[in-house]
Order: structure tokens, then sequence, then C-alpha cells
């Protein structure tokens, strides 16, 4: 019999919840037909959640405080799909109760159970009944009623999962494409995977796969239930006064819409026909981050058909240095990174080589270093392919003109709006000085950390954090809102805390990017 859950069990219904989704994600996948009909809801949530487990394993305090804060953050940053998303504001809800007692009772743990009720249902703008929604909602009622005299956590649950599962089994009566395809909401049963793995968590057995009657995913890609084209998701970092107002937005140009968070954080997704307003409009207000997109046609094509589909007209190469820095490239719609080496300085044949090797006969490069951009203008007269370069000389502009890539625009439209993108950054760097020298701060010594701003010298001194902090003062003017802040192989183990509480103490919004590159201890873009 379990009375109160601890911190660590908090963890450990993250990792039974993960094992519960790993059991039922095929399952769950082939069920899912609502709002679009794309066969990865049991893949979205179990992401989320391991996105959960990375951000605990990620802190370094245990107490439940952290870990529910960990939770939060972690779902929120990692959610994916609409009902990734909705999922986090459920977790959302349930930690700000947990988090604010030392353990977690059957008081509790209802208390908290309404509360992610009632946040999830806040996030949807227009909340549908016979989702995920229907489920938790109707299993927090069914814990509020029956919390009173019981002392047992599993004795209690038990009733919620039972009442859990009642719901799900009449979603199809409150919604008509789920009786026509034959099956329950797909995020329904993912929610109450996740609450079978609790239940086991808290009465110590093994977990079960039931085995259901569910419909193909051949089956459903007939469905259609939405006419949108693309799927966006981002995080967006953003004053908190202009969320509302781009939540408002986006519902005129999409549906699905989601815009979750808090704190200048803010977890976006949309379902839209006009991708590129959707990023000008984001850019506009703020700056993103892990831009994911998905062609929902197409992908339902693929299923239904086992055929893969060519997404973008416009090819993109980018030359980039740091695991860290390529994977941020690539998941927002880089489809060839060139490694620049230690040097950040790869010829025209790699780079042609590059340009060669993708599909599409209209290609941007983005050379990321300035030294770089002569042997990048000269691919051009090498191949048959169309080749526009966008001449960012730092990672900090490339990533800016990637938040204006539009994988559905044309050549000519993307490189203008990236172009554009890339103009309103300001980059500096901080690396070590190679011989004796002399800049704006003084004499420099061999070994000494220097900033790097608009070609020059800035500040120069024997402490990595102190030529940062020094750097960010010449760079940072009164309109400036946002720092992007990568951080080199010679960075880590340095107190980063210090240049972000300078910069949050400025009003500025921080993010924190692990480059990886070599050579730089920091690379700053400034907007």
């Amino acid at each position: 019999m379990v009375e109160k859950l601890d911190a660590s069990d908090l963890v450990g219904l993250v990792d039974v919840s993960i094992d519960a989704l790993k059991l039922h994600k095929d399952e769950i996948n082939a069920m899912n037909v609502f709002p679009v009909p794309d066969g990865d809801t049991g893949t979205n949530m179990l992401l989320t959640m391991q996105a959960v487990k990375e951000s605990i394993l990620n802190t370094n305090n245990r107490d439940i405080v952290s870990v529910c804060q960990a939770i939060s953050r972690g779902s929120l940053m990692g959610a994916r799909g609409n009902s990734g998303v909705v999922l986090s504001q459920i977790l959302k809800g349930m930690t700000e109760v947990i988090g604010e007692n030392e353990s977690a009772d059957v008081d509790v743990m209802a208390k908290a159970l309404v509360r992610g009720s009632d946040v999830a249902y806040r996030a949807v703008m227009k909340p549908v009944e016979g989702t995920i929604l229907t489920v938790v909602r109707e299993a927090s009622e069914e814990g509020a009623r029956s919390k009173d005299g019981k002392l047992s956590l599993d004795e209690w649950f038990t009733g919620v999962v039972l009442k859990a599962r009642e719901t799900l089994e009449h979603t199809p009566d409150l919604l008509p494409v789920l009786r026509e395809a034959g099956v329950v909401d797909a995020g329904g049963r993912g929610l109450l995977a996740i609450f079978e793995g609790i239940l086991a968590y808290l009465t110590g057995e093994e977990l079960q796969v039931i085995e259901e009657e569910v419909g193909t995913v051949a089956a459903l890609a007939h469905v259609q239930v939405e006419d949108f084209r693309y799927e966006a998701q981002f995080i967006l970092h953003c004053k908190d006064s202009k969320a509302e107002r781009f939540r408002e937005t986006l519902h005129e140009v999409g549906g699905s819409v989601l815009v979750v968070g808090g704190d200048k954080l803010y977890r976006v997704h949309v379902h839209t026909d006009q991708l590129g307003k959707v990023i000008e409009e984001a850019s506009a207000i703020g700056r993103l981050s892990d831009v994911e997109i998905t062609d929902l046609k197409l992908q339902v094509e693929e299923l239904d058909a086992g055929r893969a589909v060519e997404l973008k007209p416009t090819g993109v190469i980018a030359v980039a240095v740091g695991d860290g820095i390529k994977e941020i490239l690539r998941s927002m719609g880089v489809d060839h990174v060139v490694d620049g080496g230690q040097s950040m300085n790869p010829s025209t044949a790699e780079m042609l080589d590059a340009i060669n090797s993708i599909p599409q006969d209209h290609v941007l490069l983005i050379p990321n270093n300035k030294n770089i951009v002569p042997a990048a203008e000269q691919t051009r007269e090498l191949t048959e392919k169309e080749v526009v370069v966008i001449p960012a000389v730092s990672i900090a502009e490339g990533f800016a003109a990637m938040v204006a890539f539009d994988p559905r625009g044309d050549l000519e439209n993307n490189g203008a709006k990236m172009l554009q993108a890339m103009q309103g950054v300001k980059t500096g760097a901080v690396t070590v000085a190679v011989r004796d020298s002399k800049g704006k701060s003084g004499k420099i010594k061999k070994g000494n950390y220097i900033g790097l701003f608009r070609g020059e010298i800035v500040s120069a001194s024997s402490e990595a954090l102190e030529a940062a902090g020094s750097l960010l003062e010449n760079m940072i003017e009164e309109d400036d809102e946002i720092v992007s802040m990568v951080i080199g192989d010679e960075g880590h183990g340095l107190n980063h805390a210090e240049l972000i509480d300078l910069l949050e103490d400025k009003g500025m919004e921080v993010e924190v990017i692990d480059g990886g590159q070599p050579v730089y201890h920091y690379i700053f873009g400034v907007e």
C-alpha cells in the first residue's frame, strides 16, 4: 500500500510512463485520426515523456520542487505534436500542485489531477470533447469525488484509471470522425497508457499489453479532418504581453493552435496553409528555436501509399562546425551541413559536392563565416543548379536566416527574407589571443581571452567570463531584446549563470545553445 510519493517516486512515475508508451506506441499511432490522420500520436507522446526524463537527468537537485520544475520545463521544451503539447500542460498543472508540498498523498494527487485538467483546457482556445481533454477531465473529476476516506494511492488511482478507460471507450460517441474510423481517441489512449503505467508502479505489478481492435493506418489515411497542409512546431522566446496576441493571429491563419508556457518561453503548435506568415509573425515578436515543419498532406500520402515524397522545392546547404550547431541547423531545415573544420574554411569543391548531392535544382548556400563567402560565391559558376548565397558571416546570422526560411517558398523569395532577417543580428565572439597585440581595451597578451565585435577586439582579460561580459556590454544597445549564447567546446565547465544573470538584469531574453564549436568559447547573437 502506497500512501505518499516523494521526489524519487516522481522520477519512477516518469520512467514507467515511458515504458507504457513504448508498449502501446504502435497501437496509438494506428488510431490517430484527429485532428489529422498522420499516425504519430503515440510517437509524439513518447518523445515528450523522454524529454521530461532528460530534463530530470540534467537537474542537479532531486528534491520534489526541483523534480517538478524539471518535469514541467522538460515537457514544455520537448513537447511534440498537438497531443504532446496538451500532455505537457497536464503535467504543468499537476506539478504546480505537487511542488507546493513535501510529498504527495491522495488529497494532493487528486488536486494535482484537477489542476492538470484545468491547465490543459485553458491552453486550448477551442476545446474539442471526445479527445484527451475529455479523458483527463472525467478522470480528474472521479479522482476528486472518490478521494475522501482513502489513504492508499493505489486504491484511489485504480478508480481513476477505470474512469479514464470508460471515458475513452465513449470518445467515438462524441466525435463522429472517430466513430467513422472505428477507433477511440489516440491522445486519450496515450494518456490511459500513462495512467496504466502509474498504476502498475503504485501496485508493484508488471505492465500488461492489452490487445485491442484498432483500424489500420492505411484505412485511416482516407479520413480527412483538417484541410491544412503544414504543421509548424517551435519554441518562441518573446515577451509575455505579445504571446496572447500571437495566439489570436494563429487562429486567423490555421487550426489546432496551441501557444503554451510563460515567463518569456512558449511552445507553439499550429496547422496552417500560411506557413510563411506564421514564421514571419513569430519572428517579428521574438526568437524561434527547435523549429519543426511537417507537410501533413504528403505525410498522409506516405502512410497511404508507402512512397517517399520530396517536401521542398528549395534545398539548403550550410557550413558549420560543432555537433550542437550542426544538429540545430538540420532541425531548422538544412539539408546538408558542410563540415567547416577547425579553421571553418572548407573549399569551393567541398561546397560544390554538397550542392550536387541534394536533389533540388534550386539551392540556398549559407557560409556562416566571412572568409567562406567568396568561395561560396564561386560555386554559382561551377554548377548547373541555381544557387543563391546567403552571406551570413557568423552562425548567429545563419540561425536568424534559417528562422525566416519557408520550406514551401521559392528561391528568390526565401533569399530576400533570409537576407533581411540576417541583417537584424549583431554578432560577437570570445576566443584566445594567439599573439601579443593591441585593441580598444589596450595591450593584449598572448593567451588572453578576447572579445571580437565588428572586426575589432573590444575586450580582453585573463578570465573568459570577464572578457565575455565586457564584450556584451559593447554589443548591447537600449532597443535590443534577445541574446543567443552559443557555447563552444572550450566553454564547457565555465559558470555561464554569471553571464545569464548579467543579461537578464538588463531585461534581455537569453537563449543558450550547446554548439560544441572549436576555437570560440562563446558566440553571441544580439537582436
